[in-house]
């Protein structure tokens, strides 16, 4: 009796078969696992790059920032001569230029801060590879500086409002009495400009506490006179009728927004 065998080519044909399509497979994996591993790479290295120009931009910034606080001081004293000085022309209408107690400077200074590795890292994608709340972070900050700027600009548009009557008549003494209150009007407005980017610096400073030399609570406070009449006798009962319609409105905002139950 003859013993009859299966052929064995076809079992050897489909193992072949199976071992190439999973070198094939294993080969791949490996590409696609180096390619992820080159990518990580590159991103890690873009992200350290980042880092650096940002380091490097914050300490720049924190000599501008240091800058900005003394120039906001300058500014100030300047307003404020020229409203003392608006102020007795006001009140002295026929004063001689020698009996002035001072003249007006119409200028103002500040340093631009830096921006363009922020701008940078937004540009190119590079954030998206940085942990949120570093971006977060970061982003506070550029806003709190684009917000800085746009009050000094802001400011400038007052400026050149104030200095139309100066490009007509340098003299302050020849102003006619409507001029100087509009001058006045202007001068406190400029001066409300500069006290909001000294308030400006102040909040950056306790948010951010390695930019220093910012202006205290207590200075930007009695710039504004924000608590002249708070220890007054005479306000008490105004002041008293004051805390409770705010802390009525807040409790009543407070018990709306409530989820309910």
């Amino acid at each position: 009796m003859l013993d009859v065998h299966a052929p064995s080519h076809s079992f050897h044909a489909w193992r072949d078969f199976f071992i190439h399509l999973a070198t094939i497979s294993l080969g791949l994996l490996i590409a696609l696992g180096l390619e992820a591993s080159v990518e990580w790479l590159h991103h890690h290295h873009e992200v350290a790059e980042t880092r650096e120009a940002l380091q490097r931009e914050r300490e720049e910034n924190h000599k501008r920032f240091a800058a900005n606080t003394d120039e906001f001081w300058v500014n100030t004293a300047i307003l404020q001569n020229n409203l003392l000085v608006l102020d007795f022309l006001r009140k002295h209408p026929a004063t001689k230029p020698n009996q002035l107690p001072g003249v007006p400077i119409w200028t103002t200074s500040y340093t631009g801060m830096e921006d363009s590795a922020w701008k940078t890292a937004n540009q190119t994608g590079v954030v998206a590879f940085m942990p949120q709340d570093e971006v977060i972070r970061n982003e506070e900050l550029y806003k709190l500086i684009a917000l800085f700027e746009s009050i000094h600009g802001e400011e400038l548009d007052v400026l050149f409002q104030i200095r139309s009557y100066s490009l007509q008549e340098p003299d302050p003494t020849h102003l006619a009495p409507a001029e100087i209150d509009d001058e006045i009007k202007l001068t406190r407005q400029m001066l409300s400009k500069v006290i909001g980017r000294g308030y400006t610096l102040l909040y950056i400073a306790r948010v951010y506490q390695d930019f220093t030399h910012a202006p205290t609570q207590e200075q930007l406070n009695q710039l504004v006179h924000t608590y002249d009449l708070a220890g007054r006798p005479d306000f008490k009962a105004a002041f008293d009728l004051t805390k409770t319609r705010v802390d009525a409105t807040v409790a009543s905002t407070a018990a709306s927004a409530a989820p309910a139950h």
